[in-house]
């Protein structure tokens, strides 16, 4: 008896880790109204990025800011573009595969709360420049 309940758990913990993982959230995203100077105000987030360690890099067909590797901590994912109301912000990580999740959840939380604290500030940036 106990042995079936032992096997009937394990099914279900893989099947729900297979779920867990196979699931993709959506990228965090968010519109900073800005009537400044795109350039310039690209100019200081592209600097700020890259002294936290991000690097420019192709993912798909965009241009992104990545930062880590696949080894120990999931890879962070910055992009900002010029929309007609402003900035739009992205962010995602990007765990296992080619997965892509928000900032918020408890999947890769460090790695999340790492890049959310990133995502605060330059948004900050932008606010504050914006005005």
């Amino acid at each position: 008896m106990s042995g079936s309940i032992l096997t009937g758990a394990l099914i279900g913990l893989v099947i729900g880790f297979v779920i867990l993982l196979s699931h993709k959230g959506g990228r965090f995203k968010k519109l900073v109204n800005f009537s400044g100077d795109f350039e310039s105000m690209s100019a200081l987030i592209n600097d700020f990025l890259i002294a936290d360690s991000y690097c420019i890099e192709n993912y798909g067909n965009e241009t992104v800011y990545r930062k880590g590797s696949r080894m120990l901590v999931g890879r962070k994912f910055i992009k900002f573009s010029k929309v007609p109301e402003g900035i739009q912000v992205e962010a995602f990580v990007n765990l296992l595969g080619n997965n892509e999740g928000g900032i918020d959840g408890f999947v890769g939380a460090v790695a999340k709360k790492q890049l959310k604290g990133t995502v605060d500030k330059v948004i900050a940036m932008i606010e504050t420049s914006g005005k």
